[in-house]
């Protein structure tokens, strides 16, 4: 998905449960934060010099990074823009033919002599 993201006002974006992975992507000039919590992502507008804030900071021309996320996930940037989430594990879905399942509904005891690879 991309998002429009106003400077300097943070933004959450979604919430994971268990650990995923994500793809981000800030198009344009500037710089994103990525964090846990809103009070964090507010700590960093207007930075004094040498000071720290927790967060992963990922530049424009950085392009698509990859992260291993759990929990919230708050965005904020310097520059008005859009910035692209990816996050395939909730937007894919297998479909073996017999049914349609999404991956989180696999059951393990409705396979047949252990073959992983259909659903049953």
């Amino acid at each position: 998905m991309i998002l429009q993201l106003a400077a300097g006002i943070p933004m959450l974006v979604a919430h994971f449960d268990g650990v995923v992975t994500i793809y981000v992507r800030q198009y344009g000039a500037g710089n994103l934060r990525l964090t846990n919590d809103r009070e964090s992502a507010l700590n960093g507008v207007n930075l004094a010099p040498g000071q720290i804030v927790d967060g992963i900071p990922q530049a424009a021309a950085a392009g698509v990074q990859q992260y291993f996320w759990s929990g919230d996930l708050w965005l904020i940037t310097d520059v008005t823009g859009p910035v692209m989430i990816q996050a395939p594990a909730y937007t894919a879905y297998i479909d073996r033919l017999k049914q349609r399942q999404r991956p989180s509904d696999f059951d393990l005891e409705s396979e047949t002599e252990g073959n992983l690879s259909t659903y049953g």
